[in-house]
Parts: structure tokens; sequence; C-alpha cells
């Protein structure tokens, strides 16, 4: 179960709330938080330990440079990056960079202790696994983290994660929260009581409207926490009200809304107050969340598992049907089905010599078109969020350099949002694959099965799609943003005079033009990746139906050339029908 929201939202709170114990510090300085993994113990770990994956010297170099990126200074050297950062002072940086800066400012503080655990993983304690959680000159050193601790809801084989907030620098890392957002049994998404939406929560809420169809169940649960806050009914409808706006506009079509106390919960766990924990709401969230993970989420393996019995049942039907028949006709028989196999044989080689290039990159083609399309779209409105009046005022001081950190915040802007649509993409074209390949083996299928009696193959999902590796983008435009500092003369003229139009007409074309570069990159690597896919696919899915194929032979040519008792293959088929229509 994936937790996400952003910092202040009381993600930690609501947790502990699940877990029923106090078990995860609030941190008061998120900005890198590490993603938490709280599991029950096992494979010889103790309750109550964690085990803590420090970066390795490159991924945390990375993050250093990316941080120095941001803030507009030059590319850091192992001599000098600490002074450097020791240095700044949060005047003239854009909102967007003071995560970046309180990063550098943590790392220049905590590095002498946590320089030599770069590329570790060590086992510690509670205590001091809070500590690697709360405190930013540790906890930003951390790449992940696997708490042990056993109670009731980890006992039961959930695992929580709980991910860095959408407004953190672990941000950028989109696969990552891609993975987590894709192979999540159940999504919680939790935002404060009267939480103004921020654009790391759009950008974030934006993600999980454009894949919330593409899951076969919806999996997705959204938390109104401190809903102990509102003065009255009518006052938390309201709230809801608004959440629910947020999350359609978004793309997030019918949510599954719960106000919830988190605090309220937690307390009343811990000391047994029934009447105080119905009133936080929790039961309610718990009981919509264990109906999913027992009723409806295993619904899904049964109803593959009665589909595969009653093929087999239909399969021994027809076998018994032929064992009933004279010697003469089963003679004739197995001359016919040996006949077959090698036709059957021959349809399946030609299954797996199927290409399928064409339609994937026409696919790929069409939809990283509407990616461009929805960038294009949104381009007025990510220009405004980065120039806005709240940085570029006359009292801010520093309007040139704020003027060039609002350019580089409109591209990482347009980085994460283009990088968000093409992991999306990417679950599309892993359908569109599927959808093509299963089709050709059902086809496949069709027609051996046509091809003589008691044949019945049935293709099995391949789960084998593996993601492809893409870089994070990092949009640039040619030349430098201070090139445009001629449209600003001063806010006022800006903003209400034709400063942010002029802005737009000369650097818009620039910004489509970076776009459109990475954008023809990835359609390429998207192309050949899924192509790829659908070659593995269809050659799992001929050795699938190649084994059905020897294994239905083999029970069809022994029962016509010994004269296998038909009652047996009745018997076999009228127990399995029994246990089908049991179980169902």
């Amino acid at each position: 179960m994936a937790l996400f929201g952003a910092f202040s939202a009381g993600k930690s709170s609501f947790a502990n709330a699940l877990l029923g114990e106090s078990v995860l510090p609030v941190s008061p300085h998120p900005t890198t938080a590490a993603v938490n993994r709280i599991l029950a113990p096992a494979e010889g770990k103790s309750h109550g330990t964690a085990a803590v994956r420090m970066k390795s010297r490159d991924m945390w170099w990375d993050d250093l440079k990316y941080s120095f990126s941001v803030l507009g200074l030059q590319e850091p050297n192992p001599g000098n990056w600490r002074s450097v950062a020791e240095e700044l002072n949060p005047a003239g940086i854009h909102p967007a960079g003071l995560p970046h800066y309180g990063f550098l400012k943590a790392a220049a503080a905590g590095f002498d202790v946590m320089e030599s655990k770069l590329g570790t993983t060590e086992t510690v304690e509670l205590a001091e696994y809070r500590g690697y959680v709360a405190d930013e000159t540790k906890s930003c050193f951390v790449d992940g983290i696997e708490l042990y601790y056993s109670c009731p809801m980890t006992e039961q084989g959930i695992v929580l994660v709980d991910t860095p907030g959408a407004d953190s620098l672990h941000a950028r890392h989109t696969g990552v929260t891609f993975n987590y957002i894709k192979n999540a049994d159940a999504i919680v998404y939790v935002t404060y009581y009267n939480h103004a939406f921020s654009k790391a929560d759009r950008q974030f809420l934006s993600q999980l409207g454009r894949v919330k169809d593409s899951f076969a169940l919806d999996k997705m649960f959204f938390i109104v926490n401190a809903a102990d806050l509102a003065q009255s009914e009518e006052e938390l409808d309201e709230v809801v009200k608004h959440v629910r706006t947020n999350l359609t506009s978004s793309g997030v079509g019918s949510p599954h809304i719960f106000p919830v106390s988190s605090l309220a919960a937690l307390d009343s766990k811990l000391y047994g107050d029934e009447a105080k924990l119905k009133e936080s709401g929790f039961p309610v969230f718990e009981g919509a969340l264990s109906r999913f993970a027992v009723e409806e989420l295993p619904r899904l393996s049964e109803r593959a598992g009665y589909d595969e019995l009653a093929s087999v049942r239909d399969r021994i039907r027809a076998w018994a049907d032929m064992a009933a028949q004279d010697e003469t006709t089963r003679e004739r028989k197995i001359v016919e089905m040996e006949e077959v196999h090698q036709q059957a044989l021959s349809r399946l080689a030609a299954l797996t010599e199927i290409n399928m290039s064409r339609d994937i990159a026409q696919e790929s083609s069409e939809l990283l078109f509407h990616v461009r399309q929805r960038l294009d779209y949104a381009m007025n409105r990510f220009f405004q969020e980065s120039f806005n009046p709240s940085v570029l005022r006359e009292d801010a001081g520093h309007l040139k350099s704020a003027f060039a950190a609002c350019g580089r915040d409109l591209m990482r802007t347009l980085s994460l949002e283009l990088d968000q649509e093409l992991w999306a993409t990417t679950l599309r074209l892993e359908m569109a694959g599927r959808k093509l390949t299963e089709e050709a083996a059902l086809k496949a299928a069709a027609d051996i099965n046509g091809m003589g009696e008691g044949l019945s193959l049935a293709i099995r999902r391949d789960k084998d799609w593996s993601p492809p590796e893409l870089e994070e983008t990092e949009l640039h435009i040619q030349g430098d943003w201070l090139s445009f500092w001629p449209t600003f003369k001063n806010p006022k003229h800006f903003f209400e005079g034709s400063g942010s139009s002029k802005l737009r007409e000369a650097a818009e074309p620039k910004v489509k033009e970076a776009v459109a570069s990475v954008v023809s990159i990835r359609e390429e690597q998207l192309t050949d990746h899924y192509v790829r896919m659908s070659e593995r696919s269809l050659q799992h899915h001929g050795s699938v139906l190649e084994e059905q194929l020897k294994e239905s032979m083999a029970a069809i040519l022994g029962s016509l050339q010994d004269g296998q008792s038909p009652l047996m293959w009745s018997k076999l088929a009228d127990e399995l029908d029994v246990m089908i229509q049991a179980a169902r």
C-alpha cells in the first residue's frame, strides 16, 4: 500500500494511525525524505529494527549537482561545494528552489559524519531510525529505509510504503514514483483539512488522473486528514466538496474520499476508546480498505482460476467422448490428430514470427503527439505559475537573478510534467502491446482448437512486461533566460502591461523546440522498447500454447490408443465441475 501526500498533510500521523502505534516521527524538514517501507519482521530481522540504505556516492553527488543547477550556481566541485552551500542565503531564491537551499545547507552540515556511510546499509534500532527520518542532516544522505515492525496490519502481510512528498526533492525521480503508482495494490493520498493544493500536488494528482482508468480495479483512496477541525457537518461537507473538485479537475473521476482524524484515531487505538475511534472516521476508511483487500483484489485471481478450471473441464469431457468411440474410429482419429499436431506447430511458429513494429510505432507516435499537444495547451498556465508577482516584486531585490530563476523553474516544471506524461504513456503502450499480442495469441489458439476434437488451448497473461529505462528529463533552451530580460521593465509593466505576453512570444518557440527535441528521442526509445517487449510476449504465448498442445496431444492420443475408460474422464470432469460450482 503506497502512501502519498504533500508536506504538512499529516502523512506520518496517518501512517501511525494505520499501524496503531506512534512509530513514524513527524519530520520538520521533509524535503529529502526517503522511501520508507514498513513491513513485518522476516528472515532474521527483529521487531523494531530498520535497514537504512544510504545513497551511493554517485547518487548523492548527482543530487548535489542538481540542487546547484536549480539555484543557478556553477557546477560544484569536491573542493568548494561546502563553502558555497554554507554561504548561501535565501534572499532572491525562487520559492521552488527553497527545498534545494535547505538540502544544500543540511548536506554541508552533516557531511563530516555521513560521508563515510555513503554506499552502505546499516541496521539500527527504532530510536536511531527516527533520527534518520527526522534529522535533515542525516536524511539527505539516505536512499531508502525498511522498518521491520510487528503490528496487526503488517502481520496480515500488508507492506506500507511511505513515499516522499510531491513537493520533495525526490519528486523529480518520476520513474520511482510511477513504479509505486503502477505496482501498488492500493494507493492512499493524504491531504490536510483546508489544505490549498500546491503546484506539486496538482502535478502529482494529474499523474493519478492519467493512469486511473488503466487499472483493472479502482485502487485509489483519498484522505482528508484532521477532519475534526470542522466546526460543523456542513463545513466538513464543503471541504470534501473542495477536495473532490480538485481531484476531478486533475482527471481523477469518482474519487473515494474519506475524512478522518489521524491523531484521534491513534489516540483511541492506544487507549482502547471505541467511541472516539468511531468519531475519528477511521473505521469507515479501514472498512473500505479491508473490503478492497479481502474481496475485490482476490476476486480478480479467482476469476482467472475459474476460467482455467472450466477450460480443463471442457477438455476432459472431449477426451471422454473420444475414449467412448469404437476402435476403428479411434485408429482413424489417431492418424488425423498426428497430422493436426504438425499443423498446430506450424501455426505456433507463425505466431512467434509476427512483426508488430509498425503497429507499435504508430501507437507511440499518436500518443506522443497528444503529449505535446497537452503540454502546449498548458504552457500559458506554466508561464504564469513560474513568472508570478509574488516572486518578481519591487521590494524583493535581485530582480534580474529572480527573473532567471523563474525561467529555470518553468523548465523544471515542464521537465517534470513531460516525464510524468512519458511514464503514463509507457502504461498505455504496454496496454496496446499486450492487446496486440493477446489478440494474436487468441487467434492462434482458436485456429488450433478448430483443427481437432479435444483441443482447448487458452492463453495465459504475460506478466513480464518490464518498463523502459528513461533518463530524467532536464529541458534547457538555447541561450540563457537573461536574454529575455529586456521584456521586463518593472513588475507593473510586466504583469499589467505587455511584458509578460512579449516574454511568452519570444520564449515559447524555444521552449517548444526543447520539448519537441526530447519527445522525438523518447519516441524512438519507447517504440524500440515496446517492439522488443511485444516480440518477447509473442514468444511467451507461443511457448505456453505449445506446452498445452503437447499435454493435450499426449492425453488425446493416450485415450485413443489405450482405449482408456471414458468413465474415468467423465468422473474427473464432473469432479472439476463440482469444485468450480462450490467455489463460486
